[in-house]
C-alpha cells in the first residue's frame, strides 16, 4: 500500500467550471492529508478501463489554469454500472489503495455514486463516498442551484436578448424565431432566457417551460400561430425535449438517442414546429440552437460560479477524509441580499436519479414567462446585467 489515495472522476455533460470543482478536490484532497490523488479518465468508462492518472503533483500554476477552463479535464461518459462492473471497479480501487472517491456530476452520477457505495458494503470494503453536484440543468433536489447553471444562464440571457433585437430587425425576413436549449425536463435553462431583455420587447418572447406543457401538438402551434398575428413577429423558447400534457414528445414518437441510463432525446422539437409553423402561416422560420456554447462560452463564466464550484470541490475531499460519506455538497441559499450560502450534506438517495423542476412561484400566470421571484433568485446567480438602454422599437 503506498499511502491512502482519493480518486475522482467527471461524468456527464461538461460545465463551464467542472473543472473548478475538480481543481477544488485536488487542492481538498492535499490540504485533508491524503497521500495521492488519482483521476479517472473518461468518468464511469476510465473507472472500468483502469484508465487513471495521478494528479497528485498538481502545482499551483496548474490548478489555477485547470479552475479556469470550461469542459472536463479528464473526460467524462455517460457509462452506467451494474453490479458485475461495480465489483470489477472495486477490485481496481483496491490495489490502488483508494479509500474514497469523488464523483462529479448530476443526478444520474449520484445514482452511479450510490451503486458503487452499496457494492462496497456488500463486499465489506470501507472506503467514502462523496458527489460533487454539477449540472447547467439545475435539477438536483437538495440544492438552491448547481454549479455550471449560473454561467449557462448568463450566457443564455444575453444571448436571448441580441437574439430578441435582431429578430426585431428582421422581422419582415423572419416571423417566428424558435431558440431551442437544453435542460431535459426542467425549465431553469428556459426561464434563465428572461433575464436580461429589453422590457419593451419581453412580450415578443414566449417560454415554453416543461413544467407548463402545451395541451397537445395541435393546440401549441396555434398557440403560436395567434401569438405571431397578434404581435407581427415572436421568438419562443423551446426546450429539447418538449412533451405535451400527456407526456407525448411535440416531435412525436421517433427517439433519436437512448442513453445508458434510460433517458430519452426525441426527436427536435423545434425542427417539427417550424415545418409546421411555416405551412400553417406562409412566413419563414430559422431555428437557433446554442447547443454547448451554453456550458463552454468563456466571457460568460460567472466568477461566484466558478469559485463556488471550487469550493464544493474542496468540501468533497474534506468531508471524504473526515468519514463523510453517501452524501452529496448540497448547495444552501441562507439569504439573497447579501446573498449567502451555506454547503451541507444531501443524501445520495434524495438526489439519485431524481430532478428538480421550476416552482410554482417561479412561473408566471400565463405559463409563458417568469415572475419577479425567479429574477431575485437568478439575479445574484448571473451577475449584474447592463441595464443601459438599447435602441429598439419603442425609440424610433
Amino acid at each position: 500500500m503506498r499511502g491512502e489515495a482519493l480518486l475522482v472522476f467527471q461524468s456527464g455533460g461538461p460545465t463551464a467550471v467542472v473543472n473548478a470543482t475538480l481543481a477544488g478536490v485536488i487542492e481538498g484532497a492535499r490540504s485533508a492529508g491524503f497521500a495521492r490523488v488519482l483521476g479517472a479518465r473518461r468518468g464511469v468508462a476510465g473507472l472500468l478501463a483502469h484508465d487513471v492518472v495521478d494528479l497528485t503533483s498538481c502545482d499551483e500554476r496548474q490548478l489555477e489554469t485547470l479552475a479556469r477552463t470550461p469542459g472536463a479535464a479528464l473526460g467524462t461518459s455517460r457509462e452506467r454500472l451494474n453490479d458485475h462492473a461495480s465489483d470489477l471497479v472495486l477490485d481496481r480501487l483496491r490495489s490502488l489503495g483508494v479509500t474514497a472517491l469523488i464523483a462529479i456530476g448530476g443526478n444520474d452520477t449520484a445514482k452511479t455514486a450510490q451503486t458503487l457505495l452499496s457494492a462496497a458494503t456488500r463486499a465489506g470494503y470501507s472506503f467514502a463516498v462523496v458527489h460533487a453536484p454539477k449540472t447547467i440543468d439545475n435539477d438536483l433536489p437538495g440544492n438552491d442551484h448547481t454549479p455550471g447553471y449560473p454561467s449557462a444562464a448568463r450566457f443564455l440571457a444575453f444571448a436571448t436578448r441580441g437574439l430578441l433585437l435582431d429578430s426585431w430587425s428582421v422581422r419582415e425576413l423572419y416571423s417566428f424565431t424558435l431558440l431551442e436549449v437544453q435542460g431535459r425536463n426542467a425549465g431553469w435553462l428556459v426561464a434563465a432566457c428572461a433575464l436580461a431583455n429589453p422590457e419593451d420587447l419581453r412580450p415578443h418572447l414566449r417560454l415554453l417551460l416543461p413544467e407548463r406543457p402545451p395541451l397537445s401538438r395541435e393546440a401549441l402551434i396555434e398557440e403560436l400561430l395567434t401569438t405571431q398575428q397578434r404581435l407581427g413577429w415572436l421568438v419562443a423558447v423551446i426546450p429539447e425535449t418538449l412533451r405535451d400534457s400527456s407526456g407525448t414528445p411535440i416531435a412525436g414518437s421517433a427517439v433519436r438517442w437512448v442513453d445508458p441510463h434510460g433517458h430519452i432525446y426525441p426527436s427536435s422539437p423545434a425542427e417539427m414546429l417550424a415545418e409546421a409553423l411555416e405551412r400553417h402561416s406562409g412566413r419563414r422560420v430559422r431555428i437557433i440552437r446554442p447547443g454547448a456554447l451554453a456550458r463552454s462560452f468563456i466571457p460568460t463564466i460567472v466568477p461566484l460560479d466558478r469559485d463556488e464550484a471550487r469550493v464544493v470541490g474542496r468540501t468533497a475531499a474534506q468531508w471524504a477524509r473526515a468519514g463523510q460519506s453517501g452524501c452529496s455538497v448540497g448547495i444552501e441559499r441562507l439569504s439573497d441580499n447579501p446573498y449567502r450560502i451555506d454547503l451541507r450534506p444531501v443524501p445520495l438517495e434524495v438526489l439519485a436519479g431524481r430532478e428538480r423542476h421550476v416552482p410554482d412561484e417561479f412561473i408566471a400566470p400565463d405559463g409563458r414567462a417568469v415572475t419577479d421571484a425567479f429574477r431575485r433568485y437568478a439575479d445574484p446567480l448571473v451577475g449584474e446585467i447592463d441595464a443601459a438602454t438599447l435602441w429598439c422599437g419603442s425609440l424610433l
